[in-house]
């Protein structure tokens, strides 16, 4: 009922629209009502009465509420279709906004495939039973009521006969409910399996071929599509069990109804025009008890989708902006992490990480796989919140900045690139879409990006690819980097991001960075020793903790992790260069 109660909210500020639906489902209910009395009277009055100068009459009375009633539903369907489509799009605007607020910790333990389920399935399932479904239960409910309000005029006796059965039908469509819902559920959240396995093998086609993974894949997939058709199977099962049945039971009003009629009508307590009018009138009060599996199906599949959608509307932002949020008046990239303390559930991350950088600084960051290199840097922008500690900004804890001014200061490149299916021009001013051309193009030459770029079909406006789809790992990066220019940051973070280029182009990237960070603080975190050797200050995390710190020549002469490193690489390169000879 609770869900229920929040899809009527969806509906409130489209009320005019159901009000007005209402009121013409309302006229066509009781012009279908009207019929079978008139039937009643062409039989008695102009049939056995003799009265024949009243069949036209009548019979234009029969083809106008014909007339009303399609004229009646038309203007209603339009109405309901309008609203149900509006009140989608506001909780379908308002649920894409939500998810935009949601922080990472969301994103890692909800899958993109499942989100896009809930995002188009369940969506319209919900949209189904706005349009559709609640003014057919009202319709059935109020033809209900007329047709035994009108039998009972004409005749109660059987009117009670044909209600005799309606207690058996209750209790089967109770039951009915009662095993369908969960069945309902399952296959949703199946479905939404499905749809992640979908998602990650599209997005993931060019590993699947690069390992010849096509069978495996198929595989899974038939694994899991087998699984959602046994369900619908399942789900098709009991609706033969029931369905069926609850129509025998509504089928035999009928031949119950006529039974009782000839016998009153034998005995001289009913005329033949009442008997036919309550044929007329029997349909009307057995078709709403046949249509409640319908009804109910209709209803637990929405119910159903509706809840998965609540889930995500009702899960909020564990990262929210305090109410009187602070934005310095200039941002210096003045950063302190004071005894900072993180973890990723229950297993710690980072430990008592103390360091500054002042502004115009660049601070490395290096250390093994999963030593918390990356995790330290996406904390300044408050992608998560830590545990213990302070991360201040500027002065100011970032737990107390505004979020968006906070992260419009900070220019992130990613370890993982991600570009956008658009052109170059508009991947690179991402973050500052109001950039002119030329700013542009100087970002770009910063991150050495217009060396390919000049040689694309259309230059700038080339469109690239889903994720990048067409450029290489290093044309890749240097479009991420030169997006990090464009919006001029306080702070520049560059996570691993010359990996995948050359040692010559990550020089030249190099020299056109040092003018770029001259006035910004950044942190860099790489591999190459030629990457951070010239950094203000070098961190060296070792299981989440600084086990080292200091310039380049300092860690040098200490002959610690850092100075291991150093020796690795240049053994390493000397060891290729021998080869090479």
């Amino acid at each position: 009922m609770d869900t229920i109660k929040r899809i009527w909210g969806l509906m409130k500020p489209y009320k005019k629209h159901m009000i007005g639906g209402l009121i013409l489902q309302t006229v066509v209910i009781v012009a279908t009502l009207i019929k079978p009395y008139i039937t009643k009277f062409i039989v008695d009055d102009v049939i056995e009465g003799g009265l024949y100068d009243m069949l036209i009459p009548f019979c234009i009375m029969i083809i106008g509420l014909t007339l009303l009633t399609g004229g009646c539903n038309f203007l209603r369907s339009v109405l309901y279709e309008r609203m149900s489509q509006s009140a989608m799009w506001d909780l379908r605007t308002g649920l894409y906004a939500h998810l935009q607020e949601m922080p990472y910790e969301f994103y890692d333990k909800h899958r993109v495939g499942e989100i896009m389920s809930r995002m188009t399935g369940d969506i319209d399932g919900v949209r189904h039973l706005i349009a559709f479904g609640l003014i057919h239960v009202y319709e059935q409910g109020l033809r209900f009521v007329g047709a035994f309000i009108f039998m009972m005029t004409m005749s109660w006796e059987i009117t009670l006969l044909v209600l005799s059965l309606t207690p058996v039908i209750a209790i089967m469509a109770w039951l009915f409910n009662k095993k369908v819902r969960p069945l309902f559920r399952e296959v949703r959240e199946q479905n939404a399996t499905l749809n992640t396995i979908t998602q990650e093998n599209l997005a993931g086609m060019h590993v699947v071929k690069a390992y010849a993974q096509e069978p495996f894949e198929e595989e899974r997939f038939n694994k899991e599509n087998q699984k959602l058709a046994d369900m619908h199977l399942k789900v098709s099962w009991l609706w033969s069990s029931f369905v069926p049945f609850m129509d025998v039971l509504a089928s035999l009003c009928t031949p119950i109804a006529l039974l009782g009629g000839l016998l009153l009508t034998i005995h001289g307590n009913l005329d033949i025009g009442t008997m036919v009018g309550i044929t007329g009138y029997i349909w009307m009060l057995v078709d709403p008890m046949r249509q409640l599996p319908n009804i109910i199906n209709m209803v637990t599949n929405a119910v159903t989708s509706a809840e998965k959608l609540f889930y995500y509307v009702d899960f909020g932002a564990s990262i929210k902006e305090p109410e009187n949020a602070k934005t310095p008046v200039e941002f210096k990239g003045h950063v302190v992490f004071d005894h900072v303390n993180f973890s990723y559930g229950h297993q710690p991350v980072l430990k008592d990480i103390c360091l500054e950088a002042k502004p115009g600084e660049t601070i490395a960051v290096m250390g093994a796989t999963g030593s918390g290199k990356s995790t330290l840097v996406t904390l300044l922008g408050r992608f998560y919140d830590i545990q213990s500690g302070s991360i201040k900004i500027d002065g100011i804890d970032v737990r107390q900045h505004a979020l968006k001014p906070l992260r419009r200061q900070i220019g992130y490149v990613m370890q993982e690139t991600f570009l956008f299916s658009d052109t170059i021009a508009d991947n690179i001013r991402y973050g500052n879409p109001g950039g002119d051309m030329e700013r542009v193009e100087r970002s770009a030459k910063v991150a050495q990006a217009t060396e390919f770029i000049d040689h694309m079909p259309q230059g700038y406006e080339t469109v690239v690819g889903e994720r990048g789809l067409g450029l290489s790992g290093g044309q890749k990066q240097r479009t991420a980097i030169a997006r990090a220019v464009m919006i001029d940051p306080a702070i520049l973070i560059l996570d691993d991001s010359t990996s995948a280029v050359d040692m010559e182009t990550e020089y030249l990237i190099q020299q056109e960075l040092k003018e770029v960070l001259k006035d910004r603080t950044t942190f860099i975190i790489a591999h190459r020793i030629s990457s951070v050797k010239n950094a203000d200050q070098i961190l060296v995390l070792d299981n989440g903790e600084i086990a080292e710190r200091g310039t380049h020549k300092e860690l040098m002469e200490k002959g610690g992790i850092y100075y291991q490193m150093v020796m690795d690489q240049m053994s390493s390169a000397v060891k290729v260069e021998k080869e090479v000879q």
